[in-house]
């Protein structure tokens, strides 16, 4: 049973290998790996959850530049997810923009910081789909699985390239 997940975007400029002299994604490098650090603290496994190509890549890049020391597992009282919003938040986003966007993002982020895994797990991972979205359904099945209640912290969100990323994190409070 997850007891405390954290939800970052499977960037690939997180990854050791595309840093560069200026970081492009400062702000969201700090944040997640201030809030995996925090996480992962004293835990012995953890998993790494999502759909995108970059998942497993970018879940060990962050863990390895927070501390982690345990083992990657496939269930684990404490997870990363990775998950952003959609890729259509304008004209020079890598999917253009879409005006669903909007509302698609609006109902992500809602879910993220409401503390109530119901509202992940009523996400429309199609539509995220189409809107170039990703880890939608890992949000909609961890919502289906997840009960008691949950606080949450989201120290970071943005769409700086028309791409909206979440640093999140939640706790079980019970």
């Amino acid at each position: 049973m997850i007891r405390r997940f954290v939800v970052v975007p499977p960037v690939p400029a997180l990854l050791p290998k595309y840093r560069s002299s200026i970081d492009p994604v400062a702000d969201l490098r700090a944040s997640a790996l201030d809030v995996v650090a925090a996480m992962t603290k004293g835990a012995e496994e953890v998993s790494i959850l999502g759909s995108d190509r970059f998942a497993g890549a970018v879940g060990r890049a962050l863990l390895a530049g927070a501390g982690f020391e345990g083992r990657v597992t496939r269930e684990a009282p404490v997870a990363l997810v990775t998950a952003n919003g959609s890729a259509m938040r304008s004209e020079k986003a890598p999917g253009h923009l879409d005006e669903r966007a909007f509302d698609f993002d609006d109902a992500v982020d809602l879910a993220l910081r409401s503390a109530d895994p119901r509202r992940l797990a009523a996400l429309d991972p199609a539509l995220g789909t189409e809107l170039w979205a990703s880890g939608i359904d890992t949000l909609r099945d961890l919502g289906q699985e997840l009960t008691g209640s949950w606080q949450v912290s989201v120290p970071h969100a943005d769409a700086p390239y028309g791409v909206l990323w979440w640093v999140a994190a939640w706790f079980r409070a019970d």
